[in-house]
C-alpha cells in the first residue's frame, strides 16, 4: 500500500530531478521541489553501488528515521539519494548530514531541528 507521504511513481521522481534544486553531501544527495500540496512527500533512491539488499535496506531505514524526526515544512517533494559509503556510516553521521542539507534547502520548519513528524499530523507508525 502506498503511503500518502511518499513519492512512488517514476514521473514524480523525474519531476523532482528535472526541476528541483540539488544539495550534495558526502553520504547523500538531497533534491527538493515545491509541490503545491499541504503535505511533504519523501522519495528514496538507493542504488546497487551502495551494496547488497541488507546494506540498501539499512541505508533506507537510516534516512527514513533521520527525516521522520524532523518537522518538514508542508509543500515539498524531497528525494534523498544515498551515495556509496553510507553503508559503513553511523546513524548519527547520516542524521547530522541530512539535518544540514535540509536546513540549507529551507525544507525544515522553524521547529524542525527538534520537532517530530507527529507535530505535522503524520502518525509515527507510518514511518
Amino acid at each position: 500500500m502506498r503511503k500518502p507521504w511518499s513519492l512512488a511513481r517514476r514521473e514524480q521522481f523525474a519531476c523532482v530531478f528535472r526541476q528541483g534544486s540539488g544539495y550534495p553531501g558526502s553520504l547523500v544527495v538531497l533534491r527538493v521541489l515545491r509541490n503545491g500540496l499541504d503535505t511533504s512527500r519523501l522519495g528514496l533512491v538507493v542504488g546497487k553501488k551502495v551494496g547488497g539488499a541488507v546494506q540498501r535496506n539499512r541505508a533506507k531505514r537510516f534516512v527514513r528515521e533521520a527525516v521522520s524526526i524532523r518537522a518538514l515544512e508542508a509543500g515539498w517533494d524531497v528525494v534523498v539519494i544515498a551515495r556509496p559509503g553510507i553503508q559503513s556510516a553511523e546513524y548519527q553521521d547520516v542524521e547530522r548530514e541530512l539535518q544540514g542539507l535540509l536546513l540549507r534547502a529551507g525544507v525544515l520548519s522553524a521547529r524542525g531541528e527538534g520537532g517530530h513528524c507527529r507535530d505535522k499530523g503524520v502518525p509515527e507508525n507510518d514511518f
